[in-house]
């Protein structure tokens, strides 16, 4: 939320003394609290404050019994107005300056004209006093919700407390002079958003909204608030007054991404918090609000890959899969994004595309073990036993195994003759060695990392298996 200054306009108010009827021809009282004004502001000028407060009380209470015996003279509500501002009674002169420019807006709009000058005058006063508060609070404790780590920290944030509170007191005296003004309820609301207090703020926005209904600024502060709110629901697991909110704050802002990311985490945790066959509308609604977030902001893989993975707990594999096509197309090198398609492809059965996914995946990041074992799984699914064998020996090698400090050195161990050494002999030492047991057998893996090729061996320099994921091979093993 930014706020600027705006221009104090001050030029207007004693330059307007000629607009004063002759004194004669008045109410005494409209007459006399005119004169007590303009002497008052003649002292205020000269320093001499305490016959200036005094005059002005005085004006006050004549042109209250003005008022109420001359009400058509609205020039002198007008001076009312005027009085009650420098008394600092900012509601009392905003009612006044407010009758008087409505009234003499149909009679005189040079006097109209007049009065509205008066009263921005004292506005912009207090309109700006207020932001320069906000803007002082926000030098001196940038993130006012964050915790104080320190004494020097929480000096600064009380300091920035303090600012808050004046900023507030002013806006408040600007939105008196000015009611329904749309700049002044939306940094009055922001003055009390930085501090975390949603209610007041959205209080204010709302005011301000009804005034200004298509003001964006506005609009994007209400929406500020909203999401602030209700992040705070979902913490403390209200998450449907948490939807509630955000399902109403979209239809005033339905391209904003933001909102929807807020729905999608709202039905997330819902569904997290549910069991069963019960999380899966949840996941579904958290899913399509992930898509739609996603649609709105192309750029960004998360939303995508945050909606395929909702998508693939309610069940919809379909959709899961679009999504993860989408994530993949902007993360084309994502192996996790590779992994998680392949295994919705596999559970859609389309063990082909599975494979060559996952196969991708395990190029990328041939040392992750997992995805070892994901594609041995589809191989083994898919009918394909030696393929899946080889990726399952993978697993455990990666597993189970412990890295030889020097795999060279390790190699040249092979007994003479084996077919370990045989593989040394033809194919150089190996990049890594695996030393492991599994069901009371010893294994030796050799891991060739760029030739994408391993070889695992007993202690005897028996070749048990060979692991090869250079390229897919078919899903049913049968060329």
């Amino acid at each position: 939320m930014k706020h600027t200054a705006m221009a104090v306009l001050l030029g207007a108010a004693l330059g307007s003394m000629a607009f004063a009827r002759a004194a004669e021809a008045r109410n005494p009282h409209c007459a006399g609290g005119i004169q007590y004004v303009v002497q008052g502001l003649n002292d205020k000028n000269k320093g001499n404050f305490d016959d200036y407060k005094r005059e002005m009380q005085k004006a006050v209470q004549q042109l209250e019994q003005c008022a109420s015996e001359d009400p058509a003279d609205l020039e002198a509500v007008g001076y009312l107005g005027w009085a009650y501002a420098e008394l600092d009674s900012s509601c009392l002169a905003g009612r006044m300056f407010d009758k008087a420019i409505t009234g003499l807006e149909a009679k005189d709009k040079k006097k109209a004209d007049w009065a509205r000058n008066n009263r921005d005058s004292y506005w912009a006063i207090a309109f700006n006093n207020g932001i320069t508060r906000i803007n002082e609070a926000q030098a001196a404790y940038p993130d006012f919700q964050k915790a104080a780590d320190n004494d020097a920290d929480k000096a600064l944030k009380e300091e920035a407390r303090k600012k808050y509170l004046d900023a507030a007191a002013n806006l408040t005296r600007a939105s008196c002079l000015k009611p329904g003004d749309p700049r002044t309820l939306r940094n009055l609301g922001s003055a009390y958003a930085f501090t975390g207090d949603v209610e007041h703020a959205r209080s204010y926005f709302e005011a301000g909204l009804k005034v200004a209904p298509n003001d964006s600024a506005l609009v994007a502060s209400m929406n500020s608030v909203h999401l602030q709110l209700a992040g705070a629901l979902i913490d403390k697991g209200k998450f449907d007054e948490a939807v509630a909110i955000y399902s109403d704050v979209v239809k005033s802002d339905p391209k904003n991404s933001d909102l929807y990311l807020g729905l999608a985490e709202a039905h997330f945790k819902k569904a997290q918090s549910l069991q069963g066959d019960a999380r899966k509308p949840e996941f579904k609604l958290a899913a399509d609000a992930y898509a739609k977030a996603g649609e709105l902001k192309p750029g960004n893989a998360d939303l995508p890959f945050n909606a395929a993975l909702a998508y693939q707990n309610a069940g919809e594999l379909p959709s899961a899969e679009t999504q993860w096509r989408a994530a993949l197309k902007l993360h084309p090198d994502d192996p996790d994004v590779l992994s998680a398609l392949g295994s919705t492809l596999s559970d859609e059965k389309k063990f082909d595309e599975a494979i060559g996914v996952l196969q991708q995946a395990v190029v990328k990041d041939p040392k992750k073990a997992m995805f070892h074992r994901q594609l041995g799984a589809v191989y083994t699914k898919a009918g394909n036993n030696a393929k899946g064998t080889e990726e399952f020996m993978m697993y455990l090698a990666l597993t189970n195994g412990k890295a030889a400090a020097d795999p060279a050195a390790e190699a040249k161990k092979a007994p003479a003759g084996s077919a370990a050494a045989k593989t040394l002999a033809s194919m150089a030492p190996p990049e890594q060695v695996n030393v492991w047991e599994a069901d009371g057998q010893k294994y030796q893996s050799w891991f060739y990392w760029n030739r994408k090729v391993a070889f695992h061996f007993n202690p005897t320099g028996t070749q048990l298996q060979k692991s090869d994921w250079g390229a897919a091979a078919p899903a049913s093993g049968k060329k």
